[in-house]
């Protein structure tokens, strides 16, 4: 029986672009589309602004770009510039079932390795759903946040496996970059508790840069630890005390392929968090301008445990912690009608009108929630008026509305409505039009061009 090792390994250098099905090659450009966005979108905030300042310029025709300034720097350094920026307004996809991620943080990676070696737009694609699958098959079967760590550990793994197909690693070689990308690079779940700072959104980026290294070191020769996974001090004993099995990766045209199955995100908001803004918008449909005397919400376990629990949540003073937070994000829903970017740019989270409904809201764990999800989400909002009569917002999501998502169309509008200030028009459009058809690009650099800022 192989082991998870050689499994992950096989599986990255055996998939084909060919036996990918339609349905996943779409999927895969409406979320690179989307992350795209988000990024180009993140270009001034100000830990993106420091990792740029850290990427050292490098001459020549060698490495990878900026997105944005389109400075050439190292290829990780590439990967961790791009990747604090496509994560830092929370906007790009998550995939969350026993644990959570999201596996689109890997595209500054991958493309990244892409561009300096001036590979295909299918290229692009293969190496992505590799990502994809690795990363979210893991997240599928390991309880790793509930043990304490976080998501760059299976991040990192997916990363430099993609990047090793890409680079042309040999089997042995791949093994390698495995264990390079897992064994240095545990990273904790403290980067998610307590008040959040920028790191939060840089963690997984770092997973990304560590996965182009890992994989550049074992191209180069360099050997990893032997055992990563099942060695005396190898991943499984030192994260969570025994071994998993890992769900089998998706094959063949009949396969059913993770990166359709990601949540693409509507609200700039934690993935336990989206539910609850489009919760409180139909409350706030009810109530017609009425003023709220209390709240109470009813969510399940995981959500609370993620957005309501730490004491930091209910009245953050960061900006990667209110993002985080289902008590701003329906607050501020209720007071404003939805939650934006300009919510935490503009520290909109931290005004009394928010604080004070806050202060105002009882949360509830249900346990029938909790025993539905994370196949059925739900939550209820109730807002108490003065008079002493009630509204209530209930919606659910199953699995099926996740995975159906947004349109095209609205995929569209939200790359538009992130990226009207910061692109022309003529420019956004061809941009898009470009990522709507990367199968056919033979050197994704042109698509490095187009994102100029």
């Amino acid at each position: 029986m192989s082991t998870l090792e050689d499994r992950m390994v096989d599986y990255a250098l055996e998939l084909r672009y060919d036996e990918l099905p339609d349905n996943a090659i779409h999927h895969l450009k409406r979320r690179v589309i989307d992350t795209l966005g988000g990024a180009l979108a993140a270009y001034t905030a100000p830990p993106v602004r420091i990792a740029r300042r850290v990427a050292l310029p490098v001459s020549g025709d060698g490495g990878a770009r900026i997105w944005g300034s389109l400075t050439r720097t190292a290829p990780d350094m590439a990967a961790f510039v791009n990747g604090s920026a496509l994560r830092y307004l929370d906007i790009n996809d998550t995939h969350r079932t026993i644990d959570g991620s999201h596996p689109s943080d890997n595209l500054g990676g991958v493309l990244a390795v892409a561009e300096m070696l001036g590979a295909s737009g299918r290229d692009l694609l293969l190496a992505m759903v590799i990502s994809y699958e690795i990363q979210c098959r893991f997240v599928d079967s390991v309880p790793f946040n509930e043990a304490g760590w976080d998501q760059p550990v299976p991040g990192v793994m997916a990363c430099a496996l993609a990047c090793g197909r890409l680079l042309g690693l040999s089997r042995k070689e791949m093994h390698e970059a495995l264990a390079l990308a897992i064994i240095p690079n545990l990273s904790t779940y403290q980067s998610r508790a307590g008040e959040l700072s920028m790191w939060k959104g840089c963690a997984a980026a770092n997973g990304a840069r560590q996965g182009v290294f890992a994989a550049q070191l074992a191209a180069a020769g360099m050997t990893g630890p032997c055992e990563p996974f099942d060695g005396v001090f190898g991943l499984w004993k030192q994260t969570m005390g025994k071994a998993y099995e890992v769900k089998p990766f998706a094959r063949g045209k009949e396969g059913v392929y993770a990166v359709a199955q990601s949540n693409i995100k509507k609200y700039p908001v934690r993935d336990s968090c989206q539910l609850a803004v489009d919760t409180a918008r139909i409350l706030r449909e009810k109530l017609g301008g009425q003023a709220i005397e209390a709240l109470q919400i009813e969510t399940y376990r995981s959500a609370y445990k993620g957005a309501v629990e730490d004491p930091e949540l209910w009245a953050p003073r960061t900006r990667e912690t209110a993002d985080h937070s289902m008590l701003v994000a329906i607050a501020v829903t209720l007071l404003d009608g939805s939650v934006t970017p300009d919510t935490f740019n503009s520290d909109r989270f931290k005004h009394p009108e928010v604080l004070g409904l806050i202060k105002r809201t009882k949360v509830l764990v249900l346990e029938e929630f909790t025993m539905q999800a994370p196949g059925v989400r739900n939550c209820r909002v109730t807002a108490t008026l003065a008079d002493g009569s009630s509204q209530v917002g209930h919606l659910f999501w199953t699995t099926a509305d996740i995975q159906r998502g947004l349109s095209d169309a609205e995929i569209e509008e939200k790359f538009e409505r992130l990226n009207r200030d910061i692109l022309p028009a003529s420019e956004r459009r061809a941009l898009l039009d470009c990522l709507w058809h990367i199968e056919s690009v033979a050197d994704v650099r042109r698509v490095v061009d187009l994102l100029r800022v």
